[in-house]
């Protein structure tokens, strides 16, 4: 894991209104005797602080997702995750998110992130696993909002950088 990076971006299907997307940059580095990293497992979770409304107070909205990636080269994949435009406009959603950390795990087995996989609000082990903990419970009404690139509408772009996924799912 290299970086996150967080942006507004339109779809290429010429649809109105501006996507969430979150970019994550992976480094990988097969096994000596390998050609590649195997079934890359990546969790995001994120959480915004919403605006206050009137008279009100500042909430959090949490989120979570995962994809599989197929098998990784040795070099630089990215991984990316969306939240469509109605989501964005209704929650005013630009910059980067108060709380988010990224997991990987290969051929299911939990792998070690670095300082680059979580929000910089997260920087003790504690925060990060209260903040997991959180997301566990609060992320369930908002399961299905925040997709992995092959559900979205970015399906095709970045071919470069952008790896094959598992489907469990047929799509």
């Amino acid at each position: 894991m290299t970086t996150v990076r967080f942006s507004n971006v339109r779809a290429p299907t010429g649809a109105t209104g501006n996507w969430f997307e979150a970019t994550l940059a992976l480094v990988a580095k097969p096994a000596p005797g390998s050609q590649m990293v195997p079934r890359v497992r990546v969790s995001f979770l994120v959480a915004f602080e919403l605006p206050a409304p009137a008279g009100g107070e500042r909430r959090l909205e949490y989120y979570r997702a995962e994809a599989e990636c197929v098998a990784l080269e040795p070099g630089r994949a990215d991984v990316r995750f969306y939240l469509p435009p109605e989501i964005v406009k209704r929650d005013q959603l630009h910059g980067e998110p108060k709380y988010w950390s990224v997991d990987m795990a290969v051929e299911g087995k939990p792998v070690a992130v670095g300082r680059a996989a979580y929000a910089s609000s997260l920087a003790g082990a504690e925060q990060r696993k209260n903040f997991q903990k959180r997301v566990g419970v609060a992320a369930v009404v908002n399961d299905g909002l925040l997709i992995p690139q092959y559900l979205s509408p970015f399906l095709n772009e970045y071919p470069r950088a952008t790896p094959s996924f598992v489907r469990k799912d047929g799509r």
